[in-house]
């Protein structure tokens, strides 16, 4: 893989576990499709890796238990 292509998905790996500590996101999921949503295509990558989903719905678990009267994304 290309050093580029490297950097942008270590990019879309930061973004998306900033949304995951919002509190405002269910899951992995409806942070996939946020990202998306925003442009970023190569989230595909990011989220068929099994650990990253894993990761990702632990930190929105946490994070909605500290800020549970924020509203739910998705």
């Amino acid at each position: 893989m290309r050093r580029g292509m490297i950097e942008r998905l270590a990019q879309i790996e930061t973004q998306a576990r900033i949304l995951a500590r919002s509190g405002r996101y269910r899951g992995a999921s409806s942070i996939e499709i946020a990202l998306l949503a925003e442009g970023f295509t190569e989230a595909r990558k990011v989220f068929a890796n099994r650990w990253s989903r894993c990761e990702l719905d632990r930190l929105c678990e946490v994070a909605r238990r500290h800020h549970p009267a924020r509203p739910e994304a998705a």
